[in-house]
């Protein structure tokens, strides 16, 4: 790996702490919501070898600062490009950091060259009942600090899916996820000691599932079949709703596409990449 890089960039009232390596086209890579940059250990520096690649600690996690004001994920993304004098990227986004690639796309549209989604969530969808039940129990139980039965809860739902259990899993796997979402809880936890309250993410108005007509770059999302209706139906709804964009099935994965099996999910995002640079080269 070239040219490796780690720095805190100054955006939008914070700082970002971000890693760059690499050469070439630029590909940014988002992290999931119980994640930071480490979800992407080992493929960051795979990807390197002929890109430049970009990843980095969204606001309030990991690294990253979380200041008391008002934020746009979208907007955050943008000036860190900014920073790194980076003008187009193609964009990688799973679970959390799909959403937040959808919104810079609708946002910042002339600084996308592609999307890869993979498990997208969203903001504007309407959740379950049951999903909605456990994020709030969750939630109860991250307040109260019993971070052990609030991960049981969220790696239960969101890795393991309804049709499987967390013993069913990679035990690797979820010890790595169980020691990035603690964190994310005890940065929680100290942002309200510290502030007295959590920072608002801004809404988009109109919102991003109203404006998907138009993104009008190559978009490949990937669909777990073991991961929960809610996170199928959004995928499925920004494959049909964005111009051009495709599903991909992957039956036998969960939401944790990028981590459950990091080496065909290379392949799937290398063959994407090549497929839409030779998409930009033909227009």
């Amino acid at each position: 790996m070239t040219n490796h890089e780690t720095g805190f960039a100054p955006v939008n009232g914070t700082e970002l702490y971000y890693e760059r390596a690499g050469s070439g086209d630029a590909v940014v890579l988002l992290h999931t919501g119980n994640g930071n940059t480490t979800i992407w250990d080992g493929q960051f520096e795979d990807l390197a070898e002929d890109y430049t690649v970009v990843r980095y600690d969204c606001r309030g996690f990991g690294r990253s600062g979380y200041p008391d004001e008002p934020y746009q994920s979208a907007d955050d993304l943008a000036a860190l490009l900014d920073h790194l004098g980076i003008e187009r990227a193609y964009v990688i986004g799973p679970s959390f950091g799909g959403r937040i690639a959808v919104e810079f796309a609708v946002l910042h549209p002339a600084r996308v060259r592609s999307l890869l989604l993979a498990a997208p969530v969203s903001r504007e969808h309407e959740w379950t009942d049951e999903v909605n039940t456990n994020r709030m129990a969750e939630e109860d139980l991250i307040w109260a600090g019993d971070d052990d039965k609030a991960l049981d809860i969220s790696l239960g739902s969101w890795v393991a899916g309804p049709k499987r259990t967390l013993a069913d899993m990679d035990p690797t796997l979820i010890a790595r996820l169980r020691i990035t979402a603690t964190a994310g809880y005890d940065r929680r936890r100290q942002t309200v000691a510290e502030t007295g309250n959590e920072p608002d993410e801004l809404e988009l108005v109109p919102n991003a599932a109203e404006r998907l007509g138009s993104i009008q770059v190559p978009t490949l999302v990937l669909i777990g079949g073991m991961d929960q209706p809610d996170a199928i139906e959004i995928g499925e709804r920004l494959a049909r709703d964005i111009p051009g964009a495709r599903a991909e099935y992957i039956d036998d994965l969960g939401h944790m596409i990028t981590m459950e099996r990091p080496e065909e999910f290379l392949q799937k995002a290398r063959a994407f990449l090549a497929e839409a640079a030779r998409a930009e080269a033909a227009r």
